[in-house]
């Protein structure tokens, strides 16, 4: 897919003409220069064509460990980009570092175009005639916060897109993306593991905790199957977390990953062992109605043996009764071992996830719940049920009629889940059971 990169110093709105193009807001934005850290990417389109839009963290000269790190991410975005865009700042005027990426990007021979932000009146745009010292480059005013000029530049970039091509088969699930959100508590691991995945330093990993501020979406295919990962910022308690304007934001872009994705890989830090704020994480994914696969990292500097294995579960049980049977890993995410088997547990999980199973043979199972376990006398009538049926999935979704809804237990409500469970799988899926009242000419309400 063709590769559009943004690129220039810090705080000049790279992030806001990123979330401008994508049409909503993905990248963090924040008057603080190096907001972003990582490169953020999002599939999207411009009239009929289809293109690939990455944001990039801010280039400078600053020498320390992560800024050498948000470096090296900016150079790859040059080196995978098809065309650049370099942003430059009209209320500041030409900068040093502008020029200083103007003649790498003339040296590596990629097309690019210089687009002057905060152009936001007419006295800013003709600031803008300095900038034409560049030379043989197109150059445009825009406002990226209002919009200002954004079409001009994506009908100009337009003609660089190739046209889509045909594909034999029309209709095919061949775009449909398995979404998988990573998440965790800050420093277990998370960018480690979707480097290890990749095979590349896609994402800044320092032993500072808290390296990953926004969620980071990667396309990457795995045995055929096409996947969207999602690099969550690490989540901190909330008294902490918020006194950090920057690190509310990711917080709240984190929760929504794990809203949008179709399986979420929770990271836990083996070393450490499991805590209050992995318990947090894992039973608020449950709550979304999202499937879990808990990997725990770090398991090799740990030096942990087989009875640690065992402990190690025996908490799991212990800590996350609510959870079925989810899908659990041992990896490291350092030397990649076991990191790929998490996929075939996603792929697992993500079936049972949009499982359907055909009424009649929810049926058959409600029957043989009821002659295992004869419902109870609710006053001076037993409760009765009709009959259950699937009405949704991701997750599976039940709901079951009866003569007397307030007379239905909650615990015979987990008998007839686990019933389901027994008969058609969900193994490490939530599955949601609804009780209602029929309402027919059929009911005998009232007898």
């Amino acid at each position: 897919m063709f590769n559009l990169g943004i690129i220039g110093r810090p705080n000049v709105g790279k992030s806001t003409l990123f979330n401008r193009i994508a049409g909503r807001r993905i990248a963090i934005t924040d008057d603080m220069p190096g907001v972003t850290r990582d490169r953020i990417e999002v599939e999207t389109s411009w009239l009929d064509k289809d293109f690939k839009l990455v944001d990039t963290a801010g280039f400078d000269l600053q020498a320390d460990v992560l800024k050498k790190e948000m470096q090296e991410q900016f150079f790859k975005a040059i080196e995978e980009a098809d065309f650049l865009i370099l942003v430059v700042d009209a209320s500041v005027g030409l900068h040093a570092l502008d020029e200083i990426v103007c003649d790498m990007l003339r040296k590596c021979g990629k097309p690019f175009i210089i687009a002057v932000n905060k152009a936001d009146s007419n006295a800013r745009e003709q600031a803008i005639n300095e900038f034409y010292k560049f030379g043989d480059v197109e150059i445009f005013p825009i406002s990226a916060l209002h919009g200002r000029n954004v079409d001009d530049i994506l009908d100009y970039i337009y003609t660089y897109i190739p046209e889509k091509e045909e594909t034999a088969e029309k209709g095919s699930n061949e775009d449909e993306r398995i979404k998988i959100a990573v998440a965790g508590r800050p420093n277990v691991g998370k960018s480690s593991l979707l480097n290890a995945w990749l095979g590349e330093d896609r994402v800044i990993v320092t032993p500072l905790a808290g390296t990953t501020r926004d969620s980071i979406d990667v396309y990457f295919t795995y045995k055929n199957d096409k996947y969207i990962i999602t690099d969550t910022a690490g989540i901190r308690k909330k008294s902490v977390m918020f006194k950090d304007t920057i690190e509310k934001y990711g917080y709240y872009r984190s929760i929504d990953a794990v809203k949008e994705a179709d399986v979420v890989v929770a990271v836990i830090d083996g070393a450490d062992g499991l805590n209050e704020r992995d318990v947090k994480v894992i039973s608020d994914a449950w709550e979304a109605g999202k499937p879990v696969v808990i990997a725990v990292n770090k398991w090799d500097i740990a030096g942990k043996d087989e009875k640690a294995v065992k402990n190690f579960k025996r908490t799991l049980a212990e800590k996350l009764q609510f959870l079925a049977n989810p899908p659990l890993i041992f990896i490291s995410a350092k030397t990649g071992k076991n990191c790929e088997k998490i996929f075939d547990a996603v792929k697992k999980l993500y079936l049972e996830y949009n499982k359907r199973v055909p009424t009649h043979a929810v049926n058959e199972v409600l029957r043989k719940a009821l002659e295992r376990h004869q419902p109870p006398v609710v006053g001076t009538r037993r409760l009765k049920f009709y009959y259950m049926t699937q009405v949704a999935a991701r997750p599976p979704y039940f709901v079951a009629f009866v003569n007397n809804p307030q007379g239905v237990h909650f615990s015979y409500e987990r008998f007839l889940v686990n019933m389901l469970r027994e008969a058609f799988g969900f193994d490490g899926v939530p599955v949601r059971l609804s009780i209602r009242k029929r309402k027919s000419k059929y009911s005998d309400e009232g007898e």
